[in-house]
C-alpha cells in the first residue's frame, strides 16, 4: 500500500495571518474560561456518544471501523444549514458544490461524479430516511434532522450500487411518546427569513405523530439589471408528517411522507467578459435575459418501514418507498444582455423512483450478522432545452459563412452588419450554400435575414429511461477476542438500464424554409439518414458486479480501536444524454474502486482528546466525471475544433484515478467550558483521463496527469461561559481550502477573484434562559467578506466571447430566534 509521504500543503496552509489571529483568539478565550469554577449546564461540550447507522445497524461512532463523520442537529444550528450543501466544509475529505438545488455535485475524497445526465448515476450514494435518494432529490432541505452521517470511501457491501466514493446518510428524528415542539426563525441581511416549527404528539399509548413545516426564504445577493429576478434568490417551503405505531413491544410500523416546494433563482450566471456590465464578478450588478429564468423542484416522498425482533437475537427491518419530482431549471448561460450573445438552457425533469429493501440482523457473544437485499425501478423522463435568439444565432453562422466571402471570423462580426439591406431572396441563396457546406449535404441551412431579429426558438433533447437495480448481500463481523473483531461482508447487484435521445424539428418555430442549424443537439452525428434525425434512438445495456469487504479491527485501549480495512465499490455504467455521439459510441462503462484504509479513532486524556485518523489508498477505474468538451474529430487544431462544434457542453469523460492521501479530525476539551475542533485532508492523486477537447477547442487527455498536494482544513472553537443568567454558546469557525489546479482547463481571463484561496471565517453567539426553551442568538459567515470566484467559462465562451462566473456569498449575518415546548 502506497501512502503519502509529505503533509507540506499542512505546514504552508498554516502561515496564514487569519489562521494566526484565531490561533490568538482561542489562546484569549481559554485563558477567560479556565477562570471559570462551574461548568455551564445550557450547552453540553463534553466528548459523548454520537450513535450511528453506518453498518446497518445502531452503534456508537467511535466503534465503528470506518471513516464515518456525523453532522449532529446542533451542529445544524450553529452553522445554519439548511441543507447538505451546507455541511461539506466540516467534513474532511468532503465537497459538495454549491450550484442549483437540482444538479447538486458531491465528493468524497476527491471522487465525484457527473449530474446533469439523467442517464448516469451518482458516485456517492444519498439515502434518507433509509430510502435511496436519486441524483435529483439529494439536496433534500433539513427538516427537523436528528444527524447526519458521511461514510467515506466504498461502502458497496451494506449500501449497494453508486456508493463507491461513499454514503451521506441523512436521518431523521422519529416521532417518541411525549408531547414537545419548538418554533424558530432565522432573519438576515439580503432579506434572509427561515421560519421553522414542530410538533410531536402522542395520540395514544402505542401511536404518536409528529410533524414539520421549514420554510427558507432569501433576495438575491447580486442585483440583475436585466429580466427577471436578482441572482441568487432562495426559496422553499418543506414539511414532513410520520405516523410510528408501536403494535407490541417488539413491532413497529412508520409511515413517513415528506413534501417540497422549490422556486428561487438557478445558479449564478455572472458575466465578465467585454460584452457584460462590468469585467469584476463583485461589481454587485449583472445582467441576465432569460424570460423565466428560475430553479424550481416540486418533490415527494412516502414510505412505510416495519421493525420486528423475534427473539433477543434476530430482528427484521423493511422499508417500501416511493419518490417523485418534477423539476424546472431555466438560466442564462452568457451573463449578458447582449442579444448576438444571448443563449439559455433549461434542464426539465419528471421522475419517479420505487426503492424497497429487507434486511436480517442476528446478534450474539461472537457473531453480528446483516443479510437483506434490496429492488428498485426508477422511470426517468429529462428535457434539457438551448434557447436561441436569432441574434445569436446568426452569430455563430456568421463565425462559418463570413470567412466564405474573405471577412474574418470574430466574435464581433455579424453578418447582419455587412448586408443589412438585402431581400430573403439573398438570405435563401446563403442558406442553400450553407447545406451545400455540411457533410452529407443537405437542401439548406437557414440563415436568417434581419428581419427576424428578436425571435425566439429552442433547440432540444428528450431522454427517457427505465432503470432496474436488485441486490443481495450478507455483512458478517465475529469477535476474535474481546477486543480483535473480523468483518467480512458479500454483494451481487445488477442493474438493467433502458434509455433514448430524441429531437425536433425546428421548421414551426421559425417562418422560414429550412432548417437552423444546430449548435448542441445534432442528430447528424447517429449517422443516420436526414429522413430519420427526429426518430427516437434507442438503446440498452445491463452490468453487474459483486462487491465485497475485510475489516480488521483492535480495541487497543478501553476508549481506542484501529483498524485496517479493504474495500470494493461499484458504479452502474449508463448514458450520457447530452450529445447523439453517446449513442453511437454506446454507453460508459462502471466505475469500479478499490480501496485500502488504515485508521484509529478514540478518546484519551480522561476523555478530554478525541482523535480520528486515516490513511487511505484507492484506484478507481473507469470514473465518470464531468468535463465541458466540444464534440471534435480526434487530429483537429484548436481552429478547427471550434469551428467544427459552436457550443461546449458538459459531457461525461471517463479516466483512471489512484488517490493517496490522509484525514485527520482532533476535540481537544481544553477545559469544560471550552472545545477546540480541528480537521484537515491531504489528497495526492495521479489521473489518466481519455481523449477529449475541451471547451476552448483544445485537444486534452489520452496521457497520466499528477495533481498537487491539495489541503483543506477547518477549525472550530465553541466555548460556554458562566454568566449571572441563562447559558451561552460563542461558536467561531474558520474554513481554508487551497486553490484548484489551473493546468488543464481553459482560461478566457484572469484576475484576482480566480484561482484563490478559499477562506470562509464564520461566528455564532448564543443566548438561552434558566430554563432553555428560549434562545436568541446572533451570527456571521464570510465575517472578512473575502471576494472568491469560480474560472469563468461556459456554453459560448470560446465562441462568441461571452464567459461567465459564479461567487462565494459575501457577508452574511442576521438574528436566531428558537422557542422549545
Amino acid at each position: 500500500m502506497s501512502l503519502p509521504r509529505k503533509l507540506t500543503g499542512v505546514s504552508r496552509a498554516f502561515r496564514h495571518v487569519e489562521v494566526i489571529l484565531l490561533a490568538s483568539l482561542l489562546g484569549v478565550f481559554a485563558g477567560t474560561a479556565a477562570a471559570q469554577e462551574t461548568k455551564s449546564k445550557g450547552y453540553n461540550l463534553q466528548l459523548e456518544e454520537v450513535m450511528v447507522t453506518a453498518q446497518r445497524r445502531e452503534q456508537d461512532t467511535m466503534t465503528v471501523p470506518i471513516t464515518v463523520s456525523a453532522f449532529t442537529s446542533q451542529d445544524m444550528i450553529n452553522t445554519g444549514a439548511d441543507n447538505i450543501q451546507d455541511i461539506s466544509d466540516f467534513m474532511p475529505g468532503v465537497d459538495i458544490g454549491e450550484g442549483g438545488a437540482t444538479q447538486v455535485t458531491i465528493a468524497i475524497r476527491g471522487i465525484s461524479s457527473p449530474n446533469i445526465s439523467s442517464g448516469g448515476d451518482p458516485s456517492v450514494a444519498t439515502f434518507y430516511d433509509n430510502a435511496y435518494m436519486p441524483r435529483a432529490a439529494t439536496s433534500i432541505p433539513f427538516t427537523d434532522i436528528a444527524r447526519t452521517e458521511v461514510l467515506k470511501g466504498p461502502q458497496g457491501t451494506l449500501f449497494g450500487r453508486n456508493a463507491t466514493a461513499g454514503v451521506i446518510n441523512i436521518v431523521p428524528n422519529q416521532p417518541v411518546q411525549e408531547f414537545e415542539g419548538f418554533l424558530k426563525s432565522r432573519v438576515g441581511n439580503y432579506e434572509l427569513l427561515n421560519v421553522e416549527g414542530m410538533v410531536n404528539q402522542p395520540l395514544t399509548d402505542e401511536l404518536a405523530m409528529r410533524a414539520n413545516i421549514f420554510s427558507h426564504q432569501r433576495d438575491g445577493v447580486i442585483e440583475n439589471i436585466g429580466i427577471g429576478d436578482n441572482l441568487r434568490e432562495e426559496g422553499f417551503i418543506a414539511s414532513r408528517l410520520v405516523f410510528l405505531y408501536d403494535l407490541s413491544p417488539d413491532t413497529s410500523l412508520q409511515l413517513a411522507g415528506d413534501y417540497e416546494d422549490r422556486k428561487e433563482s438557478p445558479g449564478y450566471s455572472i458575466g465578465v467578459s467585454k460584452y457584460a456590465v462590468s469585467t469584476d464578478p463583485f461589481n454587485s450588478e449583472a445582467a441576465n435575459d432569460v424570460v423565466d429564468r428560475e430553479e424550481n423542484r416540486d418533490m415527494y416522498g412516502v414510505s412505510l418501514q416495519g421493525n420486528h425482533a423475534f427473539n433477543d437475537e434476530l430482528s427484521v427491518f423493511g422499508i417500501v418507498s416511493y419518490r417523485d419530482w418534477k423539476t424546472w431549471n431555466k438560466q442564462d448561460e452568457d451573463g449578458t444582455e447582449d442579444p448576438r450573445r444571448y443563449i439559455d438552457t433549461n434542464n426539465i425533469e419528471e421522475s419517479n423512483i420505487w426503492y424497497n429493501e429487507v434486511r436480517f440482523n442476528f446478534v450474539n457473544d461472537k457473531f453480528n450478522v446483516v443479510t437483506g437485499g434490496n429492488y428498485s425501478v426508477e422511470d426517468v423522463y429529462q428535457r434539457t432545452d438551448i434557447g436561441l435568439l436569432a441574434d445569436s444565432y446568426m452569430q455563430f453562422i456568421s463565425l462559418e459563412l463570413l470567412p466564405e466571402v474573405g471577412i474574418p471570423a470574430s466574435p464581433d462580426n455579424h453578418a447582419w452588419d455587412y448586408f443589412p439591406n438585402e431581400p430573403d431572396s439573398f438570405w435563401l441563396s446563403a442558406s442553400q450554400l450553407a447545406g451545400s457546406l455540411v457533410n452529407p449535404p443537405l437542401p439548406g441551412i437557414a440563415v436568417l435575414p434581419p428581419s427576424f431579429a428578436g425571435d425566439y426558438f429552442t433547440e432540444t433533447m428528450d431522454n427517457t429511461g427505465d432503470f432496474t437495480n436488485w441486490g443481495i448481500f450478507g455483512d458478517v463481523t465475529y469477535n476474535l477476542t474481546d477486543t480483535v473483531r473480523l468483518s467480512a461482508g458479500l454483494r451481487y447487484s445488477y442493474d438493467d438500464k433502458t434509455y433514448s435521445w430524441q429531437t425536433f424539428s425546428q421548421l414551426g418555430e421559425l417562418a422560414w424554409p429550412y432548417e437552423p442549424a444546430r449548435v448542441a443537439y445534432d442528430p447528424a452525428q447517429t449517422g443516420a439518414p436526414p429522413a430519420d434525425y427526429f426518430n427516437k434512438f434507442e438503446d440498452s445495456k445491463d452490468w453487474s458486479k459483486t462487491t465485497g469487504r475485510l475489516v480488521l479491527d483492535w480495541t487497543f485501549m478501553e476508549n481506542a480501536m484501529t483498524y485496517l480495512s479493504y474495500a470494493t465499490g461499484y458504479k452502474s455504467g449508463g448514458f450520457d444524454g447530452q450529445v447523439f455521439s453517446a449513442y453511437v459510441a454506446g454507453p460508459f462503462e462502471p466505475e469500479e474502486m478499490a480501496s485500502t484504509e488504515l485508521g484509529m479513532k478514540g478518546d484519551f486524556f480522561d476523555s478530554r482528546l478525541r482523535i480520528e485518523t486515516s490513511l487511505f489508498y484507492q484506484n478507481l477505474d473507469g470514473q465518470q466525471t464531468s468535463a465541458e468538451t466540444k464534440n471534435c474529430i480526434p487530429g483537429m487544431t484548436q481552429q478547427e475544433c471550434n469551428d467544427y462544434d459552436l457550443t461546449s457542453q458538459p459531457t461525461i469523460v471517463s479516466q483512471d484515478v489512484d488517490t493517496e492521501g490522509v484525514e485527520i479530525m482532533a476535540q481537544w476539551q481544553a477545559i469544560e467550558s471550552l472545545l477546540l475542533t480541528g480537521m484537515t485532508t491531504v489528497r495526492d492523486a495521479e489521473t489518466t483521463p481519455e481523449a477529449y477537447f475541451n471547451g476552448d477547442g483544445e485537444a486534452r487527455g489520452g496521457s497520466k496527469q499528477t495533481d498537487g498536494t491539495n489541503t483543506d482544513y477547518t477549525l472550530r472553537l465553541d466555548w460556554t461561559p458562566v454568566i449571572p443568567m441563562g447559558y451561552l454558546l460563542v461558536h467561531v469557525d474558520y474554513v481554508f481550502e487551497s486553490a484548484d489546479d489551473d493546468s488543464d482547463v481553459a482560461i478566457y481571463t484572469t484576475g484576482p477573484w480566480y484561482f484563490q484561496d478559499r477562506e470562509i471565517l464564520s461566528a455564532r453567539i448564543a443566548w438561552t434562559n434558566d430554563a432553555d426553551n428560549f434562545e436568541v442568538a446572533i451570527w456571521g459567515r464570510n465575517l472578512q467578506d473575502n471576494e472568491i470566484a469560480d474560472n469563468p467559462g461556459g456554453y459560448v465562451a470560446s465562441t462568441l466571447g461571452a464567459y461567465r462566473t459564479s461567487i462565494e456569498d459575501p457577508l452574511t449575518y442576521g438574528v436566531d430566534l428558537r422557542y422549545s415546548f
